[in-house]
């Protein structure tokens, strides 16, 4: 996974810290930091919705890369 996805979807997080979409987010990637248990199939369909729902084109571009890289 590119480093810079991470930073753009942690940025993300840090200025929209009391929603459920960051809380999410947030959690995935420190998931993909440690991979230390596999995500649940409900977290990749989550993910999707997501990703389909952004607007913003670098956000989803790094959604997708945070998608390809843990459920692949």
């Amino acid at each position: 996974m590119q480093e810079y996805s991470r930073i753009l979807i942690e940025q993300y997080c840090m200025t929209h810290k009391n929603t459920k979409k960051s809380k999410f987010m947030w959690d995935l990637v420190d998931l993909s930091y440690t991979m230390e248990c596999e995500p649940e199939e409900w977290e990749a369909l989550q993910l999707e919705r997501y990703i389909n729902q952004e607007r913003n084109p670098e956000l989803r571009e790094a959604l997708e890369d945070l998608d390809e890289f843990l459920f692949g």
